[in-house]
């Protein structure tokens, strides 16, 4: 509230924007590690097992999506290529313009996917100094959307939060009823089956005007149709033993 009070905001913007430090491929790469279906992928690639965590994991996805579009239709907030005008910034792959801009959806998901891993891994006995790396790395994602033009800061540390209060909720939601023992069936297989094949789907089409990160998405769609071709093998070998 203070920065969009104090017009920090648009001040911090442009600061960033008249002096870029890192190349737009850059930016351009790490904001694809905040995109809500690559941040689905990331975690449902790391479970040890299907059904290990992804009630968890489709929890926080589908309520931060209904939260944050909510909050978005609720309170729309213009974007900042609209305030400050498109010849201040440095518009990196046609950053959204017109839609609701608090809060950050990129952030929501780069957060609540750090807190669901460092959690997991946690438990699991990994070295702090990896969990240190996750969260830094999901600050930096968080940030990307500022450096591409997409956000303010304000709306980055709004979706921050928001990710905190999510992944607490889905949490004891989680302790209280959990679906992993559906998802670990034969139609819980199906369903993880169509979400893989549904995000290879969606990162076949280009996000970015970079080849660099065209290639790395198109790596990433081939991922999720691996691991959707391993849950049908796990599914056809247990159903014949």
């Amino acid at each position: 509230m203070s920065l969009i009070i104090f017009e920090f905001n648009q001040q911090w913007m442009l600061r960033i924007h008249v002096d870029p430090i890192l190349p737009n491929w850059f930016w351009s790469l790490i904001n694809l590690f905040g995109d809500a279906w690559v941040v689905l992928l990331i975690l449902l690639v790391s479970e040890r097992r299907p059904g290990a965590m992804t009630s968890w994991i489709l929890k926080t996805w589908l309520a931060g999506a209904a939260v944050v579009q909510l909050i978005k239709y609720l309170s729309p907030m213009p974007r900042p290529a609209n305030v400050l005008g498109k010849e201040m910034l440095t518009l990196i792959d046609h950053p959204p313009l017109f839609s609701g801009s608090m809060p950050s959806g990129h952030a929501f998901a780069a957060i609540s996917c750090a807190l669901i891993l460092v959690t997991v891994m946690k438990q699991r006995g990994v070295n702090q100094s990896y969990l240190w790396m996750i969260a830094a790395f999901a600050g930096l994602v968080s940030w990307a959307r500022v450096a591409v033009g997409a956000h303010w800061p304000s709306d980055v540390i709004v979706g921050a939060g928001l990710a905190f209060f999510v992944v607490a909720l889905t949490y004891v939601w989680e302790t209280r009823s959990s679906w992993n023992h559906w998802l670990s069936s034969k139609h819980g297989a199906v369903l993880l089956v169509l979400i893989h094949l549904l995000i290879a789907v969606y990162l076949l089409v280009p996000q970015s005007d970079f080849l660099l990160v065209q290639i790395f998405q198109l790596s990433l769609a081939c991922l999720s149709v691996s691991k959707a071709i391993y849950l049908i093998k796990v599914s056809l070998w247990f159903r014949t033993t």
